[in-house]
């Protein structure tokens, strides 16, 4: 049986709150949001989680944010740059 639109938002919308238990719900959502992308070209859910990245960045670096060595510079530009691509 194929879930509508809603379903799989609804779905997505549960995992992300309940958080992951395994790496198996890890994979079954990231299939899940792939399908619902696919279906309705809403790429909110990977937006979401850039902005959950570029959150750690910021957080895990000691306060040290605008002090970031060149790597994670360009790495943090990079994931501004797609997050500002996805329409």
């Amino acid at each position: 049986m194929t879930q509508t639109v809603e379903e799989l938002r609804y779905q997505l919308e549960e995992w992300l709150a309940l958080g992951f238990i395994s790496p198996e719900d890890r994979a079954n959502y990231q299939a899940l949001k792939e399908q619902y992308e696919d279906e309705t070209l809403d790429y909110s859910f990977s937006k979401r989680e850039i902005i959950g990245q570029l959150e750690v960045i910021i957080t895990t670096r000691e306060n040290d944010f605008p002090d970031l060595d060149e790597v994670t510079k360009e790495e943090y530009l990079d994931l501004v740059a797609q997050l500002g691509n996805m329409s």
